[in-house]
């Protein structure tokens, strides 16, 4: 009987033993997160470099590029290599001006301009960008748009094409000079004043083709190409030549000589309608 009770009680001492309350168990520590007033600076600084308003990032490397925006939260960006462009995904998408932005491609410096590809049309961007600080160019196909970041205080300055249209003809008709981008095929025309031969175009910096199409025969166009006016027996191709304009500097001596109907230039730009 004694060994009976001495098992039950052993059984009791047991049984209260499994009813023991344990000791609360340590919480689960949590991943550490960026305070939301750090995650919306970060993310307002991008907004700034973006749009041209960082020219201290934008001419640093590419490698150091990568290694500011990997520290930004949602931004991965592909392994970065000398004289590769950087490209950058967002989560979540960026907003800037009326656009939302969830990836992004920012090349190195290239002598005072560097280059970032939004994707984006112009207009949905243009009021985003600080006059004087980059220059939009017209979207691509798929919609895309390159912003030019000035790099120093003249990167973006005007210049300008001048000179004289050499041909024969009424002397009292005017002539409609135009210079075509040739990056982006835009055309910058100036009519000049009745009997006026000398032209001043005022153009961004880039490269251009210029030709001229005399008010009295419409139907024709005198280039600046590589057959000089007064020479007979050097052979030429009638090419138009590649006339370089430098910020805030004007390229002179641009003189069209080269007389062509409208089908012996049909491979050159088509000009814009005339006011």
């Amino acid at each position: 009987m004694r060994k009976t009770f001495a098992i039950a009680g052993l059984a009791l001492v047991l049984a209260s033993c499994g009813d023991k309350p344990q000791p609360p168990s340590a919480p689960r520590a949590n991943a550490p997160t960026a305070p939301a007033t750090d995650v919306d600076a970060s993310r307002a600084w991008l907004v700034r470099a973006l749009t041209c308003g960082d020219r201290a990032f934008l001419l640093t490397d590419v490698k150091e590029q990568r290694a500011r925006l990997g520290h930004l939260a949602g931004t991965t960006c592909e392994p970065a290599s000398t004289g590769t462009p950087l490209r950058c995904a967002i989560t979540p998408s960026l907003r800037i001006g009326q656009a939302d932005i969830a990836w992004f491609v920012v090349g190195g410096p290239s002598q005072d301009l560097a280059t970032i590809i939004l994707p984006a049309p112009p207009e949905a961007l243009r009021t985003s960008i600080s006059a004087g600080a980059g220059a939009l160019s017209p979207s691509t196909d798929l919609g895309d748009t390159t912003l030019q970041c000035a790099l120093t205080d003249n990167a973006l300055a005007p210049g300008a094409i001048a000179g004289t249209v050499k041909r024969d003809g009424d002397p009292s008709a005017s002539v409609r000079v135009c210079a075509f981008e040739l990056a982006e095929g835009m055309p910058t025309c100036i009519r000049t004043a009745q009997g006026e031969r000398t032209f001043r175009l005022e153009v961004p910096r880039g490269d251009y083709l210029v030709f001229a199409i005399p008010g009295d025969v419409p139907e024709s166009r005198v280039g600046f190409t590589d057959c000089e006016g007064d020479a007979t027996d050097a052979p030429c191709a009638h090419e138009l030549k590649v006339v370089v304009v430098r910020a805030g500097e004007t390229t002179e001596g641009i003189d069209p000589s080269d007389l062509r109907s409208r089908d012996e230039a049909s491979d050159w730009p088509q000009p814009p309608p005339s006011d």
